[in-house]
């Protein structure tokens, strides 16, 4: 009897993990644990002929369906997996799949598709399979809304809403988040926007380098479900620290820089104002392989902006200035690419033309080896599409027709932008519609107008108080220009003070050198006895030592002779 028992017992047991593991198969179901399979299960292939929809959703409401792809392999272009954010095949698609080209790691987005649930659909042909897949299920708590707030800051705003200070003042920070549902364990990391972090809700910092700095507050809950370290804050504050920048004292300079004793000469003082205009460009998209695909699409490296205020938003196409991608593709007649932004809105710049034309110096041999880039760029001040652009002849294996480099208008209508926020994440979406080609986009770029960017992001300090230090030996002022008259030889040096309305002081010294005095003996009378016939010939030059003698200077004088005291003081004759 205790063995039957045994036995039953070990029988549940294995049937309740066996029950963890999933396979392809219609239906929905509520699951938040074990492996999702192809139809053939843990150690077989999947089946031919197959066209399976199943629907994987959370255990509990409110959470969200994890799938992270540890095996994959289907046909290439025969088979295909499409995987659906949310409920049914009417939802949002995240993808379609085949070959190697594993999803990786799939998660449904409550931001959207508050089910929490995740659709496949597989289809298979009627000859030949492949081992298929394992995704390992989970569940996650959705992150809850956040927003971070700087709540002061010393010194204090200034009236146009910046941060004013001088370079290595200290600014304390004090901040703090608005929880739509639990502050517990809440953590505070701030970046000050020259690469240093500070954390906690106070913290203090300081920049040694002139310019403009974003700061933000990331505030983050203890729910790791979604993101190890918690999930973040979701605004963005960008608040503007101005740290001064030091004026131009260039043309700040004596009239003579070395003086005769007894002499006197002018400094003139000159302080212009440094102006310093932030960068507002967005980062360089990074590169991004375009394998071969059939109805797959590929998204370049997201370009973050983050320069803006949360609420500034395209209010007009033309504020895109150009939209610029070097990219290289052996087939351009499969190619769909399309700019989308943080809201989601796409709007495509090229749609497939041109058959087999390259884009740039493409390598025709579908081998993953990419060729060589070509910058083509979108904007509305264009006058033709890219499909009707001329070619050149470039690329390899062989060489072909290739669309020529330039700037031409989008497909799309840049209008479709208006009311995009422009803070966010753009991306350039590439898909591939038909097989047997393949290309690389090795970076891309988008432009925005610069009357978008805020104002405080530019700024040139107003000099409001400006003198020179107090001297005895000035004896004349007459605005930025003094008058020296040092009495005695030896180095004067002279300072120049601005204050500018950052409450910043620099100064700049001007050095004048005053020579020693000329104290020297008289040289002695040179006399020629029976000189007999003329010419009569004195060396003037036996008087040179007597004269510098008693000099105390003698290696700075210079000794001449001429035939009067007008002659010597032109220095002729």
């Amino acid at each position: 009897m205790k063995k039957y028992i045994l036995f039953l017992l070990s029988t549940i047991l294995a049937l309740a993990s066996y029950s963890q593991d999933l396979d392809m198969q219609n239906g929905t179901f509520n699951q938040c644990s074990g492996t999702f399979y192809d139809s053939g299960g843990e150690f077989g292939p999947y089946g031919n002929d197959e066209d399976i929809i199943i629907t994987i959703c959370p255990d509990v409401a409110g959470n969200m369906v994890e799938l992270n792809f540890t095996e994959f392999l289907l046909q290439n272009n025969i088979d295909f997996m499409t995987i659906y954010n949310g409920q049914d095949t009417t939802a949002t698609q995240l993808g379609t799949y085949t070959g190697v080209g594993d999803p990786g790691f799939v998660t449904a987005t409550p931001a959207i598709n508050p089910s929490g649930c995740l659709t496949i659909q597989f289809t298979s042909d009627a000859a030949g399979n492949a081992s298929g897949w394992a995704a390992t299920i989970s569940c996650a708590e959705p992150c809850q809304d956040i927003t971070a707030q700087i709540d002061s800051t010393v010194p204090a705003l200034d009236a146009d809403g910046s941060i004013k200070v001088c370079p290595n003042e200290d600014i304390t920070f004090t901040g703090s988040g608005v929880f739509s549902n639990d502050p517990t364990g809440a953590t505070y990391e701030w970046d000050f926007g020259d690469g240093n972090i500070g954390t906690g809700q106070t913290a203090t910092h300081s920049y040694d380098t002139p310019g403009v700095y974003l700061v933000n507050l990331i505030v983050r809950d203890d729910n790791v479900s979604v993101d190890p370290n918690g999930c973040a804050s979701n605004n963005t504050i960008n608040q503007i620290v101005q740290v001064a920048t030091e004026p131009d004292f260039t043309g700040t300079q004596a009239a003579n820089a070395t003086l005769c004793y007894g002499e006197s000469t002018t400094i003139t003082a000159q302080a212009t104002p440094t102006q310093f205009i932030f960068d507002c460009t967005p980062a360089v998209g990074s590169e991004t392989s375009l394998p071969d695909g059939n109805g797959v699409s590929y998204v370049s490296g997201t370009i973050v902006e983050n320069c803006y205020d949360d609420s500034e938003v395209i209010v007009d196409g033309s504020q895109i200035q150009a939209v610029c991608i070097n990219i290289e593709h052996s087939y351009s007649g499969d190619l769909d690419i399309i700019l989308e932004a943080p809201n989601g809105v796409q709007v495509p710049l090229f749609t497939q033309a041109g058959n087999g034309t390259y884009f740039g110096g493409a390598d025709n041999n579908d081998n993953g080896v990419p060729g060589v880039g070509a910058d083509y760029c979108f904007s509305t001040t264009a006058t033709t599409l890219l499909q009707n652009a001329n070619t050149v002849i470039a690329g390899s294996n062989p060489p072909n027709a290739s669309w020529e480099p330039g700037t031409y208008l989008p497909v799309g209508n840049f209008d479709d932008f208006i009311g995009s926020p422009i803070n966010g994440d753009w991306n350039i979406i590439i898909t591939d519609n038909i097989p047997i080609d393949d290309g690389t986009i090795f970076f891309w770029s988008i432009e925005f107008d610069p009357a978008l960017q805020p104002p405080l992001l530019s700024f040139t300090p107003v000099i409001t108080i400006e003198d020179w230090s107090p001297d005895p030996t000035i004896v004349a002022i007459n605005g930025n220009e003094i008058t020296v008259a040092p009495p005695d030889a030896g180095t004067y040096t002279y300072t120049y003070t601005t204050v500018d309305d950052f409450g910043c002081s620099y100064s700049e010294d001007v050095t004048i050198e005053v020579l020693p005095e000329l104290v020297t003996d008289l040289p002695n009378n040179l006399v020629i006895c029976n000189p007999g016939a003329p010419p009569y010939i004195f060396d003037l030059e036996l008087n040179t030592p007597v004269v510098i003698n008693s000099a105390t200077n003698q290696g700075d004088l210079v000794v001449t002779y001429h035939n009067s005291q007008a002659d010597a003081e032109m220095d002729i004759n």
